[in-house]
């Protein structure tokens, strides 16, 4: 009698952690927390939370997060675009994007960011984004990734560099720390970030799709927000090429 109870209670306990550990989502992160990051961090906890899921954020090294969540040890990927994240087989894009972005060139000096389009000089990118990779092949120009740690300021300072890629996101979180003017050349690429989850978690996606698609205009207007913030700073002027 004493046997089956203690058996009963392991079955019983078994069952509870089961159901504790399938009602939480790992969640692969690779960007530095920011104010702006934490708003859309907040838009898919909230998402989630709709879906009776409990999110566990893991910092980690972008390659790294998305190698894990493609195998399966992480359940999603925070934010990615297309030409990234398409390239992982068991990774499912939920479509309604997280964030709408452009990708430019970000310079001491306007000879600098003509120099960079022509790749007579080394462009700066952080690491933390596989997308400047991509833009970097497109464009022909001469990169290299550093750990910034979500400070572009590192790449002018630490590096002494003339001219780097970057994004509104990043520029945005780091505006306050800028000592000089910067040169913003039109934009090489439009982007959307998109949250992506592996495929084992297949029968969620559409109710993902349909929490993000109901938070799209708070998603948008944070997107120009960023946008805008940007744009009218003292700091930041606007190329024509």
């Amino acid at each position: 009698m004493f046997n089956k109870l203690i058996f009963a209670i392991v079955i019983l306990l078994n069952s509870n952690l089961a159901n504790s550990t399938s009602n939480e989502i790992s969640i692969g992160i690779a960007v530095k927390e920011n104010k702006y990051i934490a708003d859309i961090k907040e838009i898919v906890t909230q998402a989630y939370n709709e879906l009776d899921k409990t999110v566990i954020w893991k910092n980690l090294p972008t390659s790294r997060s998305l190698r894990l969540t493609n195998k399966g040890k992480l359940d999603a990927e925070f934010l990615r675009v297309n030409s990234v994240a398409d390239e992982y087989e068991n990774l499912i894009k939920i479509d309604a994007p997280l964030i709408y972005a452009s990708i430019n060139l970000y310079c001491k000096s306007p000879k600098d960011c003509e120099m960079a389009l022509q790749g007579k000089i080394p462009v700066g990118y952080n690491m933390s984004y596989k997308i400047y990779e991509h833009i970097c092949r497109k464009e022909y120009l001469s990169c290299y990734g550093v750990n910034t740690k979500g400070d572009p300021n590192i790449l002018f300072k630490h590096n002494q560099l003339d001219a780097i890629l970057s994004n509104d996101l990043e520029i945005a979180a780091s505006l306050s720390s800028f000592e000089q003017v910067l040169f913003k050349s039109k934009k090489l690429e439009d982007v959307t970030g998109h949250h992506y989850i592996n495929k084992k978690h297949k029968s969620l996606a559409s109710n993902l799709e349909a929490q993000l698609s109901k938070r799209s205009q708070n998603i948008k207007n944070n997107s120009k927000s960023i946008s805008d913030l940007v744009k009218n700073n003292k700091h930041i002027k606007q190329l024509d090429f």
